[in-house]
């Protein structure tokens, strides 16, 4: 079923307030987002920058993917005031040192009061780096333009 105007104006504020924060703007340049009530699609490209020692890509970079990806996906489904991550649960599986990675998030459980999300990143040939599942919950400030949510 197709997105309603409502919906679908919604998931392209929260895209440029995403896409306009700092951190991404300055840490990860070449990340691009789509959001939708179905899913969060997050994606940048891995560069020697983002590595640790052994050579290959930090895993904080894999944490915010999935961090973001999952948020995305809950919060593209709450439009009255911002979410809080709540807790986060991460399984690595393989290292990369390159490319461009992709993580999908998708929601998984809406309650009165919490929201879980799971995502999963996955490199250009589809193998699985890492996934994880976030929990979620209301901050209580509204979606603002102060923060980035306006277009």
């Amino acid at each position: 079923m197709p997105l309603s105007s409502s919906e679908s104006n919604h998931c392209a504020k929260l895209k440029e307030m995403y896409l306009g924060c700092p951190i991404n703007r300055s840490m990860y340049p070449s990340t691009q987002a789509s959001f939708d009530d179905a899913e969060a699609l997050i994606s940048l490209e891995v560069d020697p920058t983002q590595f640790h020692a052994m050579g290959a890509a930090h895993g904080s970079v894999y944490f915010k993917l999935i961090d973001d990806a999952s948020y995305f996906a809950a919060q593209a489904h709450v439009k009255d005031g911002y979410l809080l991550t709540v807790s986060m649960n991460l399984n690595f599986t393989r290292p990369v040192t390159g490319g461009r990675i992709v993580c999908q998030g998708k929601l998984v459980h809406k309650g009165r009061r919490l929201l879980v999300a799971e995502a999963e990143i996955k490199d250009a040939e589809g193998n699985l780096l890492a996934a994880g599942r976030g929990t979620f919950m209301s901050s209580g400030k509204p979606l603002t333009a102060d923060f980035g949510y306006r277009l």
